[in-house]
């Protein structure tokens, strides 16, 4: 059904082509169109454009609702980005009511507080040997090292002492371990 008595061009469609498929896809719709065009009254008419006025304002609805609720999701989705990165963690406070320790104390480790001993680091004997047969600077600096995850610099601030000390210390250690292991075990 086109509203002017022109033919449209050949892959060109009326821009209200797909709206009216809409409303003839339904059968109680193509009936009452079909009615109207077969028998063309002013009763037939009005039914069609009762049916059509029906059609439409559920389509706007249904439009508006669709629009709103994409909105509201974005701006919900948008709100909530805002708020996740806004969360603050006081970690001053206790962990949980029946704790008394803070959050700040269970993430920051104490400095006497051991995290492994070599024996529990270490499974191969002859390596656990060797490195108990080191001095205890170069014991101390390895475990701090390797142990702990502490940098040179880091373990030179803790132990007061230059970051080159610290590095000397390693290498040296390391050397002897290396003199000591047997080839394929040496590190």
């Amino acid at each position: 059904m086109m509203c002017s008595k022109e033919k449209p061009e050949q892959g060109k469609f009326h821009p209200n082509a797909a709206l009216m498929q809409g409303f003839l896809k339904d059968e109680q719709h193509r009936i009452v169109y079909e009615q109207a065009e077969r028998y063309p009254s002013e009763a037939n008419l009005q039914k069609l454009n009762a049916a059509f006025q029906q059609f439409y304002t559920e389509i706007q609805l249904t439009n508006y609702l669709t629009m709103t609720l994409s909105y509201y999701a974005r701006n919900y989705s948008k709100q909530a980005a805002v708020l996740q990165g806004r969360e603050l963690t006081v970690l001053d406070q206790p962990a949980s009511e029946e704790q008394e320790t803070s959050k700040k104390e269970m993430l920051v480790a104490k400095e006497d507080q051991t995290v492994y001993s070599w024996e529990q680091a270490i499974h191969d004997p002859a390596l656990l040997t060797a490195i108990q047969d080191l001095p205890t600077k170069q014991k101390q600096h390895l475990e701090l090292h390797f142990i702990h995850q502490l940098t040179h610099t880091e373990i030179a601030e803790k132990l007061d002492i230059s970051q080159q000390a610290v590095s000397k210390s390693i290498q040296s250690a390391l050397r002897k371990l290396r003199s000591v292991l047997p080839e394929g075990d040496a590190p």
